[in-house]
């Protein structure tokens, strides 16, 4: 593989990966490879800010302007010009092997998946393709009608289709659902069908096991829940709704008057001031939400409320569905109830999380100005700032960020790495026993993996793009080199570095 020392055209302001949080340091050999993905193009300015990665980190594509109009330049080759690139595009597919964007020709609009562009039209919206990534949807808007084009036919047109997180597919995309506006009522379309017309409706939910769909929708000026098209009981307003994981059962907000409550499976209850949206746990055996009484609040748990507070932040399940965090406020100080059992008091707590097997769990706490993190009941070392936690694959490593003074440090069981001015994007391999994260050395950024540097060096690594293990001992991800044209331009070149890790 070749590695390019000139790069592409652009101004200087880079986006750099924002600093996050490192694995006991071991002793290893890194082997480090770089291959261009986004090769120099002479004649083309590429705005930087458009720049995104596939999923995977094995594709890039970004906006650029030509003498002629603009391409977008997917991996490092210019694609067909156009007169304009619409905003928030291109898009990759989940899989990364596709890519969409919206193209304007003259006065109409289209969209581009790879290479074959489709219809014309006045107005296109951001296309999004399916989980699978074999499907690709987008609205359309023509003669003052707007109508879904689904992998390139045109549905039913209506008076109006909203854009904005409207289009839902469902999780094993073999099913597709809009809200749309008829006349004076709504309807909602699933796989091209018209369901029953409504007053109003809200945007459509799948549950996560794809077998069933939901909206709020109203009539006569009262809200009501239809769940695979029928109609729940009447209310003055429907809140948050939402599936437990399983997807067997559902809850929503719900209010009469100025009485709030919770409808789960169908049964109501018990009425607050208000309530907040739904929480299942992982095993989808609890539910668990927010209500206000008065001046307190309190959390219900299947059903039962809980001791009432000033203030309640997060309720966090474990895996397993066996253990709970609840983080309160009393007396003007927070606290940690675990399993029903309240912990140490502290001026906030923020974040808890569990480990993946659900044995440990973490939160940052914070007195004054100092902040730690509280790791299995215990307060780590004092910092100005750190970051929300995470835990290796293996439950056996609790990582987070921490920066004091001018030095960032990756924290492992309590444990600082060396100090840097930033790091970033840390990922666990596979068998947890390589922690590769980015780390910046004044003007520079480097790969880090348990301790150990890498050789090569970068102005920064793609906003978006991930450390990718594709084994127990490999990695890519991919950074930007670059050199200076002149005082105010900068040549920059977006690479794919791959390392492999030798004990």
């Amino acid at each position: 593989m070749k590695k390019t020392a000139t790069g592409l055209m652009v101004f200087v302001a880079f986006c750099i990966v924002a600093p996050m949080p490192a694995t006991a340091e071991q002793k290893i050999v890194l082997k480090e490879e770089i291959t261009s993905v986004i090769e120099p193009v002479e004649g083309y300015l590429i705005y930087q800010e458009s720049l995104i990665p596939s999923p995977d980190s094995n594709h890039a594509a970004c906006v650029a302007r030509g003498a002629n109009g603009f391409c977008i330049i997917y991996d490092g080759k210019p694609q067909k010009i156009y007169d304009s690139i619409g905003k928030e595009t291109p898009v990759f597919s989940p899989d990364s092997k596709q890519y969409a964007y919206k193209a304007k020709k003259g006065i109409n609009w289209m969209i581009v998946r790879g290479s074959d562009e489709g219809e014309k039209y006045t107005n296109v919206s951001v296309p999004i393709f399916s989980s699978d990534s074999k499907h690709l949807a987008y609205i359309a808007e023509q003669g003052g009608k707007n109508f879904v084009v689904f992998d390139g036919k045109p549905h039913k047109k209506y008076d109006g289709i909203p854009s904005k997180s409207n289009l839902m597919f469902s999780s094993d995309s073999k099913r597709f659902a809009y809200a749309a506006v008829k006349g004076k009522k709504m309807v909602i379309v699933v796989n091209g069908k018209e369901q029953k017309e409504y007053d109003q409706v809200s945007f459509p939910v799948f549950s996560e096991d794809s077998q069933h769909i939901v909206y709020p929708a109203s009539k006569g000026g009262k809200w009501f829940v239809v769940k695979d098209g029928e109609e729940g009981p009447a209310y003055d307003l429907i809140g948050a709704f939402r599936f437990s994981p399983d997807g067997s059962r559902f809850a929503y907000s719900a209010k009469i008057g100025d009485k709030g409550f919770m409808v789960c499976d169908g049964k109501e209850d018990a009425r607050y001031d208000n309530v907040a949206a739904p929480i299942f746990s992982p095993d989808s055996k609890h539910i668990a939400y927010l209500a206000v009484d008065g001046d307190k609040v309190c959390m219900v748990v299947d059903g039962k409320p809980g001791e009432k507070y000033e203030d309640i932040r997060d309720l966090g399940f474990s895996h397993d569905g066996e253990h709970s965090i609840l983080t309160v406020k009393s007396g003007g100080k927070w606290h940690a109830i675990i399993d029903n059992k309240e912990g140490p008091s502290f001026g906030d707590i923020f974040l808890p999380t569990y480990s993946p097997d659900s044995s440990r769990m973490m939160y940052m706490a914070k007195n004054g100005d100092d902040w730690f993190m509280v790791s299995d009941g215990k307060a780590e070392a004092k910092y100005d700032f750190i970051s929300a936690g995470s835990y290796s694959p293996d439950s056996r490593h609790a990582i987070y960020m921490a920066k004091k003074g001018d030095n960032w440090f990756v924290v492992n069981n309590g444990v600082p790495s060396k100090g840097y001015s930033g790091v970033a994007i840390p990922t666990f391999s596979p068998d947890s026993r390589h922690l590769a994260y980015t780390a910046q050395k004044g003007d520079e950024w480097v790969i880090v993996v348990n301790g150990v540097e890498g050789k090569e060096r970068f102005v920064g690594f793609l906003k978006g793009s991930s450390i990718v293990f594709d084994s127990e001992n490999s990695f890519h991800v991919m950074g930007l080199k670059a050199s200076m044209a002149s005082s105010t331009q900068v040549l920059l070149n977006i690479v794919k570095l791959t390392v492999e890790i030798a004990d």
